[in-house]
């Protein structure tokens, strides 16, 4: 349910202006980058999202999802923080190339979106949990796509992701010190594989674009 209010939005924007459609899936490796002494041990774990886009040829609005395959652990003298995270959100992205939907490019994003957090409080074996209210997000994202074969549609994705999102102070457990509100900040490295749907006067373009590599190349077909 939670997916229909994207979809929606996607639905409407690719019946009014759309020149390409967009999707992507994902896995993702991330670094912690908190700002408070509790969580100095910065900690490395996985994720995995999917992204759907539409709009112009170099130039797309669209929605993404992500979460944790593993949680971000802290470590501490009687008991250790994790947190797992699901994000829902927008973004606009932008691909620098002749060609984007078959070219190798340049891609830049930035979004902004909702985390559903849980924190998780671990001792003596046991898990405790609680969530945080949905908490407002932001990234950017530089990075490369490439095709999987020459004039492919499909594309290898790489690139490096700046995630930060404010997280208030929270209380697990009564009478166990509260995780403290700090700036939950990540970096990640994806790498993903996604295809492209080109349409209208675009499609033509690419055709054409095909037809003259095949005619240089003797093709007469």
């Amino acid at each position: 349910m939670k997916f229909l209010p994207f979809l929606a939005f996607l639905a409407i924007g690719l019946n009014a202006w759309s020149q390409n459609l967009f999707f992507e899936g994902f896995f993702s490796g991330n670094r912690t980058k908190y700002n408070k002494p509790e969580f100095a041990n910065n900690d490395i774990y996985t994720g995995y999202g999917a992204r759907m886009g539409f709009g112009a040829d170099h130039f797309q609005l669209g929605a993404e999802y992500h979460s944790n395959l593993d949680n971000p652990t802290f470590l501490g003298a009687t008991a250790d923080w994790s947190f797992k995270d699901t994000y829902y959100g927008g973004f606009l992205r932008t691909k620098i190339s002749r060609y984007p939907a078959m070219r190798f490019g340049l891609v830049l994003k930035a979004g902004m979106g909702v985390y559903n957090t849980v924190a998780i409080l671990t001792s003596a074996g046991t898990d405790t949990q609680k969530s945080y209210d949905a908490l407002l997000g932001f990234f950017g994202s530089a990075g490369f796509s490439v095709p999987i074969s020459k004039y492919s549609h499909t594309m290898i994705e790489f690139a490096y992701t700046y995630n930060y999102v404010q997280r208030p102070e929270i209380t697990i457990v009564e009478g166990r010190p509260a995780v403290p509100e700090h700036n939950a900040i990540s970096h990640m490295l994806n790498l993903g594989l996604s295809h492209n749907l080109v349409f209208g006067k675009r499609a033509e373009a690419y055709r054409h674009a095909r037809e003259n590599w095949k005619f240089r190349k003797g093709w007469r077909g």
